[in-house]
């Protein structure tokens, strides 16, 4: 096969059902596509669901993958049991854009990338919230000499997993185990293999990602406040530059970003408590970020809400006013 769709799944039976359903209308599966289910579910009904309803299928490979206890552990499970040329790495939850498929064979088959970065969509629900989560319209290469260019525009996008296309073999060679753990060492998989290679990015909406369906959100707050962080400023071949316009090295010491992790319920008094009480930022911090870890987050919420609605209006390659309102009000419950 040119390309397999790799899934990592874990414990989303019905929703990887409707992920399946939708990549099994499109006319071009099973002719230049399969696709491959790495699962490590804590039960077997991810299993049940592949045997009653997908084992005949000859395109369809299931396979148990419950001691790779990790996301990225499983991620990279994925795409090892795969033996096609390039992998799509699929979200569980997530859905198909109808009829891209027979235009993102054609590009491979075209242009022939090594990497390959997908445009999206996002979406509660039967509702969609943006009809492009990147803004950027055109298709772009990023040459072997432009990495801090690919990782200014592309950065802050790769963390979602299901926006990436690459060769097979090229990953196997790239991935590097020491960031197992991060939940984002995909990030660095494609930072290495982006050094002395091209990469693409495919502007065309591709897949549809299910808002409000993440399994690691009691560690949301250290995912996004220390290991993305560390992940990124620990790149090589990368600027500072341009690893600080992804990121601040540091952002558990913006009062800003954790009043924002207060809206996004990230951030509460266990958090101040095991983490921001034990950190080195000043006493003066320590003092009012005590005070944002008790304020309800529906108020900060509300707030923040209002501020992107005056102020952050403009949808730019790290921020999306639309997905970030929509997020708010489904995790503080605001209609």
């Amino acid at each position: 096969m040119l390309l397999s769709i790799a899934i990592p799944s874990h414990n989303k039976t019905f929703l990887l059902k409707k992920a399946l359903n939708s990549i099994l209308r499109e006319p071009e599966f099973g002719k230049d596509v399969d696709l491959v289910i790495s699962d490590n579910s804590l039960n077997d009904e991810t299993k049940k669901l592949y045997l009653e309803n997908f084992i005949n299928n000859k395109n369809i490979y299931w396979f148990d993958s419950k001691k790779y206890k990790c996301l990225d552990s499983n991620v990279n499970r994925s795409v090892e049991l795969c033996s096609s040329n390039y992998v799509w790495i699929f979200g569980d939850d997530d859905i198909i854009e109808a009829g891209i498929l027979s235009s993102l064979i054609t590009y491979l088959k075209k242009v022939k990338p090594e990497i390959l970065v997908l445009n999206s969509k996002s979406f509660i629900n039967s509702q969609v919230i943006e009809e492009a989560r990147m803004p950027i319209k055109d298709e772009r290469i990023y040459r072997e000499n432009e990495n801090d260019t690919f990782l200014k525009e592309m950065g802050s996008y790769l963390t979602y997993i299901g926006a990436i296309v690459v060769k097979r073999e090229l990953w196997i060679r790239s991935y590097d185990f020491s960031k197992i753990g991060s939940y984002f060492s995909h990030i660095a998989c494609i930072a290495n293999m982006k050094i002395g290679r091209t990469a693409h990015y495919f502007p065309y909406p591709a897949i549809k990602m299910r808002i409000g369906s993440q399994t690691w959100t009691s560690k949301s707050f250290l995912i996004w406040h220390k290991f993305y962080p560390q992940l990124i400023w620990g790149l090589d071949n990368f600027s500072e530059e341009a690893k600080g316009s992804v990121i601040m090295r540091n952002p558990m010491q913006s009062l800003k970003v954790l009043a924002a992790s207060r809206a996004y319920k990230r951030f509460n008094f266990a958090v101040w408590r095991e983490i921001i009480i034990r950190s080195k930022i000043n006493f003066f911090s320590k003092f009012i970020s005590f005070f944002i870890s008790i304020t309800p987050s529906i108020v900060l919420a509300i707030i923040y809400m209002s501020y992107i609605k005056k102020y952050r209006k403009n949808h730019t390659l790290k921020f999306s006013p639309k997905l970030a309102l929509a997020k708010l009000k489904l995790l503080n419950k605001i209609n």
